[in-house]
C-alpha cells in the first residue's frame, strides 16, 4: 500500500510544478557552493547540511500545498487508514530530499573539491546529518499547512521566523545567553549543524550522536503531532 501511496504523491507533485522553486533555489546555491576549490571539508558539509534543512521545509511546503481537499477525502476514505495516508506524504518529500543530500554529500568528494583527503566515515557522519535534517525540516514544515492554518500569510510568516532562528540559534544564544531556555525548544538544526562542522574524528563522536538523538527525538515529535493533528482537523 505504501508503494502506491509514493506513486500517487509522484503523480501529483510532479504534475503540479510545484517542484520548481525549490529546485532552482538547490541548484543556484550548489552552484555557489561548489564555484571554487578546494573546500575545508566539514565546513562545507556543514552548510550543505544547513542547505537540505531549508530545501526540505521548501518542498514540503510546497508538497502539502497541492492535492485538492476533495481529493484528499476521497483518498482517504478508500484507504481508510489516515495514519499511513499522512505519514506516506513525509516519506515522499525525505526521499526528494534524500536524493539532494546524497548529491550534496558525494559530489565534492568525488570530484575533488576538498582541500585534503576524505575517509569514509565522515562521508558517513555528514550523509547521516543531511538526512536528518532534512527529516527535520519535512517535519518542521508539514505543520504549517492549510488545513491547520487558514491564515496562509501568518503560516508562512511563522515558519520563516522558525526556520531563520533555528539556523542562527547558536549565534544568538552566544550573544544574549539568557535567551537560550527560549531557543531550546525550536527545531535542534544549529546544534547539529555545530557538530558536523566541528567532527574532527572519534573523539566528538558522543556529542555528535547526542545532536542527532535530538534531533531525530524532536522530529518524530513533530510527525506524531503533525498526524494528529491532521486527524482531529476537519476539512
Amino acid at each position: 500500500m505504501i508503494k502506491q501511496l509514493l506513486f500517487y504523491n509522484f503523480r501529483y507533485f510532479s504534475r503540479s510544478h510545484k517542484f520548481i522553486v525549490p529546485l532552482v533555489i538547490y541548484l543556484a546555491a550548489f552552484a555557489v557552493l561548489y564555484a571554487t576549490k578546494p573546500l575545508e571539508v566539514m565546513n562545507t558539509y556543514g552548510m550543505t547540511a544547513m542547505l537540505t534543512f531549508i530545501i526540505a521545509v521548501l518542498v514540503a511546503y510546497s508538497f502539502m500545498e497541492i492535492e485538492d481537499p476533495v481529493q484528499q477525502q476521497i483518498v482517504l476514505l478508500s484507504l481508510r487508514n489516515d495514519n499511513l495516508y499522512y505519514f506516506s506524504k513525509v516519506f515522499f518529500v525525505w526521499i526528494i530530499v534524500s536524493i539532494m543530500s546524497f548529491i550534496l554529500v558525494l559530489y565534492p568528494a568525488i570530484f575533488g573539491f576538498f582541500n585534503s583527503s576524505i575517509n569514509f566515515g565522515y562521508i558517513i557522519v555528514a550523509l547521516i546529518g543531511h538526512l536528518l535534517l532534512g527529516f527535520l525540516g519535512i517535519c518542521v514544515s508539514v505543520l504549517f499547512n492549510s488545513r491547520l492554518f487558514k491564515n496562509r500569510q501568518f503560516a508562512v510568516l511563522m515558519l520563516i521566523i522558525i526556520v531563520l532562528v533555528s539556523v542562527v540559534q547558536k549565534a544568538i544564544i552566544l550573544k544574549s545567553p539568557a535567551t537560550k531556555w527560549v531557543l531550546y525548544i525550536l527545531p535542534p538544526v544549529s546544534l547539529v549543524v555545530d557538530r558536523i562542522t566541528n567532527f574532527a574524528g572519534s573523539k566528538d563522536m558522543v556529542p555528535l550522536f547526542l545532536a542527532f538523538g535530538i534531533s531525530i527525538v524532536y522530529s518524530f515529535g513533530l510527525l506524531v503531532a503533525f498526524i494528529k493533528l491532521m486527524k482531529t482537523k476537519v476539512f
